[in-house]
């Protein structure tokens, strides 16, 4: 089911034959891609190199993926309504192929499933990657009855989930939702690869600034076109853009400065390819515009820059400035205003002492603070506190 290793010991997994062997733990998603960084690249990772043995069960995309020793089972993408519904079902029936001992579930359609795995003797972890209740209220295709309509469902979903076995959230404000003696907070912190250590000196790097990940209204996609196009906008610089454009339409300002030089647009790309695209930018960017979601949101973008060694133009959020302000790493803007945008690049490409300075403080806070070493172990140790022993004799990574 895998496809030759391409660069990096990357792998492209095809929805082939999948061998369902029986195993210790399924990651099961009907939403997000097998690439997915905190899904598969963190979690599953960490899960086989615990010591148990894992699958994934989750969304085909045909993008690369370095090598795990997680077995995958890929479902094919569908549109929102098919997936929530199909495509769950699908995802559920897949997890129970593999016999597993335990589930770790990743969706919020997937939350029927929970007593269903619990009376067949399965132990189901329910991962919480978002604010749910605050974060329909932002969906740019919901009208606000619908919005209403839809955060009580999410509050809904929440009750159900807490009568799984255990609890991870990705943030401290997901886990107060749930309760505190099965709920164990895992951040969404990147994990650190060996030879970024070889990437050329910020100061040495192209004049980019870098953003990855969803763009959309609410991530401030009508506010950076403005920002490049305002005088203070350095010259010289460009933005590089690795991600989709959601909803579509919101791509079409892009387009235009792509065609004029002043935009790079990447598309989706795998997650080793994302990380180094950074290692050519000088700047990244993360002004998410302020809603109940965004404001105690912790971007999994925003670190994956630290770990990058660039410094952060970042929205001025109280948490977001408690998070970085104290690592000298970020400069903080309104992100409705493109001017004040420009300017942030516009002092760091003044300002190269700056720029070397704070890329030296990023890197220290990403090896220090926000790695997902540290985040390994809760996960891990959630897993124990279910009854959860190994099967096999491997050393957690380092």
């Amino acid at each position: 089911m895998t496809c030759p290793d391409t660069e990096a010991g990357d792998t492209i997994m095809t929805r082939t034959r999948t061998r369902f062997a029986r195993v210790d733990i399924v990651h099961v998603s009907s939403a997000h891609p097998w690439t997915d960084n905190r899904v598969h690249l963190r979690e599953a990772a960490s899960t086989v190199a615990g010591g148990y043995r894992t699958a994934l069960v989750a969304v085909g995309n045909g993008l690369p993926a370095p090598e795990t020793g997680v077995i995958c089972h890929l479902l094919r993408k569908r549109g929102r309504l098919s997936r929530v519904t199909l495509g769950s079902i699908e995802a559920v029936v897949s997890a129970l192929r593999f016999r597993p001992r335990a589930v770790h579930l990743h969706d919020p359609e997937l939350v029927w499933s929970v007593p269903v795995f619990r009376r067949l003797g399965v132990v189901v972890i329910w991962d919480a990657h978002e604010d749910l209740p605050d974060q329909v209220l932002d969906k740019h295709y919901l009208s606000p009855f619908q919005s209403r309509v839809f955060s009580a469902a999410a509050r809904l979903v929440v009750r159900l989930a807490r009568s799984s076995d255990a609890i991870l959230t990705a943030t401290e404000r997901i886990a107060a939702r749930f309760p505190d003696e099965k709920t164990s907070v895992v951040h969404n912190f990147p994990r650190p690869r060996a030879h970024d250590g070889r990437a050329p000196a910020v100061v040495h790097r192209p004049r980019r600034v870098g953003y990855i990940g969803a763009l959309g209204t609410y991530r401030g996609s009508e506010v950076l076109p403005t920002a490049i196009a305002d005088p203070r906008f350095p010259d010289g610089w460009t933005l590089h853009v690795a991600g989709s454009f959601v909803p579509v339409s919101t791509r079409r300002p892009y387009e235009s400065l792509h065609e004029a030089g002043a935009v790079v647009l990447h598309g989706q790309v795998g997650p080793d390819e994302a990380r180094d695209i950074l290692l050519d930018t000088r700047v990244g960017i993360v002004t998410f515009l302020p809603n109940a979601a965004h404001l105690e949101a912790l971007p999994t973008k925003m670190f994956e820059y630290l770990a990058a060694g660039i410094p952060v133009i970042a929205s001025d959020f109280p948490l977001w400035r408690q998070l970085l302000g104290p690592h000298d790493c970020a400069t903080f803007v309104d992100p409705h205003c493109g001017a004040a945008i420009a300017e942030a690049v516009r002092f760091y490409d003044e300002n190269p002492d700056v720029l070397a300075r704070q890329s030296r403080n990023a890197l220290r806070a990403a090896r220090e603070v926000f790695s997902w070493t540290s985040e390994e172990s809760v996960l891990l140790e959630a897993y124990r506190r279910v009854g959860l022993v190994p099967t096999t004799h491997q050393t957690p990574r380092s």
